[in-house]
């Protein structure tokens, strides 16, 4: 438990926190790598003809496990940086860890995977397993593994991301409170959530590609049919819309606020400067001590607002912020 902002951090199995059992970056490698590579080697091994393992690009799909893994164990270190982030500009943990409790817990994660993975091997079976996988019930057996795994891996990242847009969504309405704020660095803390959000699309778009190259690369059976064809452009598109969504519908709620809260904040702080202007001005002919001192005083008002107002105007560098440069 974080004593300053009251927050749980996001421990899921594949990567639990703790003295005892956090993993290290090592480790994490060596568990990616040797789940893609078990995959690799125990397919070469069943394979009568070793040549369909290169010909139909059975290693990639290895590659596309240990990737997916790897993915997810960066993207979790990340968005635990997003939600310490959050929790800063929230004072509390209450909303990261509502997110994180209903969405991103054990059983959530697991049966994500579960039914990713079995969707992943069901469209797999529908545009056609190449027919000399066929030759060896082990060798195909094997293959309909892998595609689970990684579905499997790629299931519980898909859901981390759902659960990342549902957490930008909620934060969106309670920004103004953050905004407002003095006592951190607003432009800093909005910047890094809008970089996390980049990081997280281009993640996945990468395996997308990786995706995209072992589908076209491979000769499915049953690509004469329509629905095998449906099947291969949408499963084709998926990695795509995804990483699209996950910048586009948080930046356009958080974005939005953000611009609310910029234009009618700006436009309160001028309305003080401008009556202080016209205080300053009745002061302006007389030379009398206490006139003088409150005149400074003034001054350091109007300086404090420009301050303000220039912080603000600041925040249309963010990729949240979507009004047009002044």
């Amino acid at each position: 438990m974080n004593s300053s902002t009251d927050s749980k951090e996001f421990s899921p199995f594949y990567d639990p926190r703790g003295k005892a059992n956090s993993l290290k970056v090592a480790g994490k490698v060596s568990i990616s790598v040797a789940v893609g590579g078990f995959y690799i080697l125990a397919q070469y091994l069943v394979l009568p003809d070793k040549a369909v393992f290169f010909s139909q690009y059975c290693w990639v799909l290895g590659v596309i496990i240990s990737t997916c893994l790897m993915a997810l164990y960066v993207s979790t270190d990340v968005f635990r940086s997003t939600l310490g982030t959050i929790d800063a500009m929230q004072g509390s943990g209450s909303l990261s860890n509502s997110v994180v409790q209903i969405w991103l817990n054990n059983r959530r994660l697991l049966l994500a995977g579960f039914l990713f993975g079995t969707s992943n091997t069901l469209v797999a079976h529908l545009l056609g397993v190449p027919g000399e996988l066929h030759s060896s019930p082990a060798a195909l057996l094997i293959m309909y593994i892998g595609y689970f795994g990684a579905g499997f891996a790629a299931g519980m990242g898909m859901l981390a991301i759902f659960a990342v847009i549902v957490l930008y969504l909620k934060l969106a309405p309670r920004l103004e409170r953050s905004l407002d704020s003095e006592t951190f660095d607003v432009i800093s803390s909005l910047k890094q959530l809008s970089n996390s959000l980049w990081f997280f699309a281009i993640l996945t778009s990468m395996v997308g590609v990786l995706v995209s190259l072992y589908m076209f690369a491979v000769d499915w059976q049953l690509m004469h049919t329509a629905l095998a064809k449906s099947l291969f452009l949408f499963w084709l598109s998926l990695p795509y819309i995804v990483a699209v969504s996950i910048v586009l519908i948080p930046s356009l709620a958080v974005g939005r606020q953000v611009s609310y809260y910029k234009a009618y904040r700006i436009g309160q702080l001028k309305q003080e400067r401008s009556k202080l202007h016209l205080s300053l001005k009745k002061f302006e002919a007389s030379d009398d001590e206490s006139i003088i001192q409150r005149q400074r005083e003034i001054t350091e008002k109007l300086e404090l607002l420009n301050i303000k107002i220039k912080k603000l105007e600041k925040l249309r560098s963010h990729n949240f912020d979507r009004s047009e440069e002044h």
